[in-house]
């Protein structure tokens, strides 16, 4: 894993170019964008994860909620029955079948509204990109390095 350290002998020698008013003013209207939109998937994460673990969850030997393992807690990568696979890998139990129609659409919808978030979340940050990219008067071949180094799947977290 690479770590980079923030140096101000390297930081000041950067150029900055002077943006317009309007251009400053859409850039930080894009970045509050892409954090509401952030914070409201993160929401629903978490909202989803304390679902699974009070509806779902069994109590240990030690009278504590088992905890999710990365599939649970990334739980929008898996369908309905990746998801009663992981209930019953980790809680050892299964979802009562006169609950399952119920599960699978809350499931469904969850994973919906995940999607659209993290849609949004994309469309916003291809804009902010677009804007800073033309600031700084960046070719195609310069636009294409930096995303090609900078690359991170849009679905995690």
């Amino acid at each position: 894993m690479l770590r980079y350290t923030l140096s101000a002998q390297f930081v000041s020698r950067l150029p900055i170019p002077d943006a317009p008013a309007t251009d400053c003013d859409a850039i930080g209207e894009l970045a509050m964008q892409i954090t509401a939109q952030a914070q409201a998937r993160y929401a629903l994460h978490r909202q989803v994860r304390h679902r699974v673990l009070t509806d779902l969850g069994t109590l240990g030997k030690d009278g504590v909620i088992a905890p999710l393992n990365q599939k649970l807690t990334a739980w929008w990568q898996l369908d309905f029955p990746g998801l009663r696979g992981e209930v019953q890998k980790v809680f050892r139990r299964d979802i009562p079948l006169k609950e399952r129609d119920a599960w699978e659409a809350w499931l469904a919808e969850r994973c919906a509204a995940h999607d659209h978030l993290t849609a949004q979340i994309v469309r916003l940050e291809t804009d902010l990109n677009r804007r800073v990219y033309a600031l700084f008067d960046l070719t195609a071949a310069e636009i294409k390095l930096i995303e090609e180094s900078t690359k991170y799947r849009y679905r995690e977290v």
